[in-house]
């Protein structure tokens, strides 16, 4: 696949001295929302559906990969985190909420899978990867708009 162009705003001043910006408009992932590049062709299909280009991310690529593999992957929200929470029960497999101290006050900020040195934990934006073979990992949400390392997108790490 071609790689997007990355066409920076560019600001001009007239003669008059009033200043105009020119931009392209830019496509983010739809998965994680990271920044791809500029907008461009294949973003829409022939119906005038938006593309899926989570493929094209780094952060989400390899979800797109766990997914064709057979996986089942949540990113966790506030929303679904009860949804989430009841697969895993039907796996077998102790789950509840995670709790922080957010500004002094305790509140739940993601998921905790399994018990003791084996359990795995997931904030809300991570995504929670049910593999074919029963075991669940997290895909961590990136970091401010950069890629996550591949080196620890498993581990949660």
């Amino acid at each position: 696949m071609q790689p997007r162009t990355h066409t920076p705003d560019r600001t001009t001043v007239d003669a008059d001295g009033r200043e105009a910006t020119t931009f392209a408009l830019k496509r983010a992932c739809n998965g994680c929302g990271l920044e791809l590049g500029d907008l461009d062709g294949r973003d829409v299909d022939a119906h005038g559906n938006t593309a899926d280009v989570r493929g094209e991310c780094s952060n989400c690529a390899p979800l797109v990969e766990l997914e064709t593999a057979g996986c089942r992957t949540w990113q966790l929200t506030r929303r679904n985190i009860a949804e989430i929470d009841d697969a895993v029960d039907r796996d077998g497999i102790y789950a509840k909420g995670y709790w922080q101290d957010v500004d002094g006050k305790l509140t739940v900020v993601g998921l905790r899978i399994g018990t003791g040195e084996t359990r795995i934990v997931a904030r809300f934006g991570d995504w929670i990867i049910r593999h074919p073979d029963g075991r669940w990992s997290v895909h961590k949400a990136p970091a401010s708009g950069g890629p996550v390392d591949p080196e620890t997108f498993l581990t949660g790490e």
